[in-house]
């Protein structure tokens, strides 16, 4: 494209589309190396709820600085050449494809999909800590690549006020954008009814699908009922028939697809469960090809 922002980020070309986003790789004209720029889409310039999104996505991602999350280098509002002016937000740019890809040829030897389930449930265990739901932990929404997991796309994720979490304090983003610590961090008005509880069985269908190549609904409606939210209410009770699959594996795939909310383990708990069925299992190097 070579459109600039800021005379500084050029895009290079469009890597990745969201409802109200368009996320372009890019150079660092003043540093050289490459970036991710997220831009929200000209036509809603004018749109104070889409505008609002992406401050509250880049926020979110900001804080939680963990090492499969993401990296925020920059947030702001730039022009256009149109003459719109629209926020952006400065990312990692990030090798590798999509878990959907990767299942796309089948079903993943369990310590394989563990080890993808452990990254996730530890970033979802630092979210929580912070008052953050992801709210979208599916598999478009991994990453896999030779460098390890990441966890992406946190752009329908909600804050809850946690009043027990004490140890949050203001940063500033460059550009002077200051970020808020965790209790005024904004929750999304679409999602803000979402729970810690949501995230564990998302996770859950997440591992589900990694172990048995499918989806635990029916595939006409299981888009459906993930966006709607509506998990705790039409959770099936999930079959893991696979030969040499560990009891306790089995077992905390149940567990985190409870029906009710309470019945399921927090993300912490699920967390050290995984890393310990791996613990001293010899790990194969992510498969992206």
């Amino acid at each position: 494209m070579g459109t600039a922002i800021l005379r500084r980020y050029v895009l290079i070309g469009a890597i990745g589309q969201g409802g109200v986003s368009t996320v372009y790789s890019a150079v660092d004209a003043r540093q050289g190396r490459k970036l991710a720029v997220k831009v929200l889409a000209p036509s809603l310039a004018d749109d104070p709820q889409a505008r609002e999104d992406v401050r509250r996505e880049a926020l979110i991602t900001d804080r939680l600085r963990h090492p499969s999350v993401p990296r925020v280098f920059e947030y702001g509002e730039a022009p256009l050449p149109d003459g719109s002016v629209v926020p952006y937000v400065v990312l990692e740019l990030l090798a590798g494809v999509p878990l959907t890809e990767r299942l796309s040829r089948g079903r993943l030897e369990w310590p394989e999909a563990v080890r993808i389930a452990a990254t996730a449930a530890d970033v979802l265990a630092v979210a929580h800590r912070r008052g953050v739901v992801h709210r979208d932990l599916t598999a478009r929404n991994v990453m896999v690549s030779p460098a390890g997991i990441k966890i992406i796309d946190f752009g329908l994720a909600t804050a809850a006020v946690r009043a027990d979490d004490t140890g949050a304090h203001p940063v500033v983003i460059r550009r002077g954008v200051a970020r808020p610590d965790d209790r005024a961090l904004p929750s999304h008005p679409k999602t803000a009814f979402a729970r810690p509880a949501d995230d564990v069985y998302t996770l859950g269908v997440l591992l589900y699908e990694m172990l048995t190549g499918r989806s635990p609904y029916p595939p006409a409606i299981a888009a459906v009922i993930l966006a709607a939210g509506r998990v705790g209410h039409l959770a099936p009770t999930p079959v893991l028939a696979i030969p040499g699959l560990p009891p306790p594996l089995r077992d905390l795939v149940r567990a985190c697809m409870a029906k009710r909310p309470e019945d399921r383990p927090r993300s912490a708990a699920v967390a050290l469960d995984l890393w310990r069925l791996v613990d001293g299992v010899h790990l194969p190097e992510p498969s992206i090809n």
